[in-house]
């Protein structure tokens, strides 16, 4: 029983050491925190006696030296030098680095260069070595320890020298040895890839992104290769420069005589970065190849994504390019038919009916024809009926409007799509002027599950709440007549209606609308409002000037209110990038910061102003 009794004696011993241990290790480093040097110094040494990791000697080493015991320092680094000489030169780091703390270059560097010449062609000990080195910033000396194990081992250590550089921010070496790494094994790209990601996106400067795309096209130059055009195309991408980025790919898929699969993946980048010129450039590349090509019908259909949003953003204004598309919607639809896999090119085709060409009776045939289609899910045919409702309002056909979206309402309980059909009823309840009604509508809608629902309804709510309640009709108004479920407030209901001409893209009357407030309501709290939407509207015009006026008084004359984060952001892009004023997009920018710094806008402001100093 005495040797089984003391086995289970020494147990429970060992057992109750572990969280006294523990509570050592978190005391230790909370006293190294607090910069209690000698406390921590005392655990360090303790836990380095116990357990021999070479972690717990560092910070024994930091703490003497911290507290300036130099002699205590030496001696323990000699010590464990001398202890593991032929096993682990690591310790001779140490010891080198406690003679530099003291101003002893010399001894330092010797014992360096000492742990160098004695690396053994152990990969587990190099990698030591080296990690010891970057403990202590001697970035040289780790590069150094990589360099030597090349020559003891045959292993390059790209990967590993891929890191000091990195960390040393040697961006010249990090491009070249990523791409040794690619050279060697191009099943690796992607890794290298992911290596550089996160440089390009923290790179304020581009000086990472320029030295890596310079040493790549060198490579091409000395050595064309598949993978390092791979990688042009791919650090294009990164930066969004969609144009070259194609250029180079339509280069590489004619050299390989692919199919195009590598465009339509460019093209569906660029359309998700709203670059819609190359989008489109990439998709009619793949068309040209002709039906039988597996990608034909995806680029088709890009193709029409991309012109439909050209025309939406502005960038495509003239009227034969929108009768042009028009017609491809049309040859389109006739070639693949209306089903639930192209409904949303069916509901840009029916806006382009709509709002573009005023041919409404033509974009409700293209809808009802869409949901007599074969296989129209319930999904599809909610999208289609809120497309319906949208053309029925527009030709005035107000209570068939109403009655459309109140069946996708019924039809959709619990889901987004009965949200949505909720909120356009309350939308068009404020269009014509109903605003009691759909305040009541609206602060239903708050608590939306869909997300983007709920957004846009406390947003309109707000306006409501704010606007509708006021006695601020002028002699001679008649904007509207006052029902008894609509409340006073004409500069409001002139806003509503300038709301809806500009969401039917009738810009014209919506600009006409927000100048009689301005003009006619000068005191309404809604002028700021008025004063933003034709800025947007002008924006979307490509009219930058006139749209930078305004977005300027926002920012100026309405500081207090809530539209002035938003305006001086939108003011401050514009000047950047449309206006060559760099200046004047800088203040902006950092009135954001000063004024706003809980804005959505300050984390980009902040980037951009930085991007802009050059910092």
């Amino acid at each position: 029983m005495k040797p089984l009794l003391t086995i289970i004696i020494f147990l429970l011993a060992a057992l109750s050491a572990f969280p006294q241990s523990n509570d050592n290790v978190q005391l230790a480093y909370s006293y190294y925190n607090n910069k209690e040097y000698d406390k921590a110094a005392y655990l360090f040494e303790e836990l380095f006696n116990q357990s021999k990791s070479k972690n717990y000697f560092n910070y024994y080493i930091n703490c003497l030296l911290r507290t300036e015991q130099f002699e205590k320092a030496e001696k323990a680094a000699k010590k464990q030098a001398s202890a593991t000489a032929k096993t682990d030169p690591s310790y001779r780091i140490v010891l080198g680095y406690v003679y530099k703390q003291q101003g002893k270059n010399d001894k330092a560097q010797a014992e360096y260069d000492g742990a160098v010449s004695s690396l053994r062609p152990d990969r587990n000990s190099i990698i030591q070595v080296t990690n010891q080195f970057l403990t202590f910033s001697e970035n040289e000396y780790a590069e150094k320890t990589l360099l030597k194990a090349r020559e003891i081992t045959g292993e390059d250590f790209n990967n590993e020298l891929f890191s000091v550089y990195a960390s040393s921010r040697n961006f010249k070496m990090m491009a070249e040895t990523g791409l040794d790494i690619v050279d060697k094994t191009p099943t690796d790209i992607f890794n290298v890839e992911n290596m550089y990601q996160y440089y390009i996106n923290n790179d304020i400067n581009d000086e990472f992104y320029n030295i890596l795309r310079s040493t790549l096209l060198q490579r091409i130059q000395q050595k064309p290769s598949t993978h390092y055009s791979e990688m042009m195309i791919w650090l294009l991408v990164q930066k969004k420069n969609f144009k070259s980025a194609i250029v180079q790919a339509k280069a590489l898929d004619k050299r390989l005589g692919e199919l195009g699969q590598r465009l339509i993946t460019i093209g569906d980048q660029a359309l998700q970065s709203k670059d819609y010129a190359a989008a489109a450039d990439a998709y009619k590349y793949v068309l040209a190849k002709g039906k039988d090509c597996p990608y034909h019908q995806r680029a088709t259909f890009g193709t029409l994504t991309s012109m439909y949003r050209q025309i939406e953003s502005g960038e495509i204004t003239d009227m034969e390019q929108i009768k042009f598309l028009e017609s491809q919607y049309a040859a389109t639809f006739e070639e693949f038919g209306y089903n639930s896999k192209t409904v949303a090119e069916i509901r840009n085709y029916a806006r382009i009916e709509t709002y573009y060409l005023d041919k409404p009776d033509s974009a409700r045939a293209i809808i009802e024809r869409a949901l007599k289609a074969q296989g129209v899910n319930y999904s599809t045919k909610a999208t289609l009926n809120l497309e319906l409702g949208d053309i029925q309002f527009y030709e005035g056909d107000v209570w068939d409007a109403l009655m459309t979206y109140a069946k996708v309402e019924n039809d959709n309980k619990q889901n987004e799509y009965g949200d949505e059909a909720k909120f356009r009823k309350a939308r068009v309840a404020y269009y014509t002027g109903n605003f009691k009604w759909a305040a009541s509508q609206l602060d239903v809608l708050k608590a939306a599950t869909t997300k983007l629902v709920a957004n846009d309804a406390m947003e309109l709510s707000l306006l409501i709440a704010d606007n509708a309640e006021r006695e601020n009709s002028v002699p001679g108004d008649t904007t509207a007549l006052i029902s008894e479920n609509q409340l006073s407030s004409p500069d409001l209901r002139i806003y509503a209606r300038a709301d809806m001409y500009r969401q039917q893209n009738q810009l014209a009357k919506a600009i006409l609308s927000l100048d009689s407030i301005i003009t006619i309501h000068k005191t309404s709290p809604l002028v700021d409002e008025a004063l933003f939407m034709k800025a947007r509207i002008y924006a979307k015009q490509h009219n930058y000037d006139t749209a930078a006026v305004y977005y300027k008084k926002v920012a100026d004359d309405y500081s207090y209110d809530i539209l002035a984060d938003k305006a001086c952001y939108y003011y401050a892009k514009i000047a950047e990038e449309h206006l060559n004023d760099p200046q004047s997009a800088k203040e902006y920018y950092m009135r954001i910061l000063a004024d706003y710094p809980g804005s959505v806008y300050a984390v980009e402001s902040r980037e951009r102003y930085r991007a802009l100093q050059g910092i």
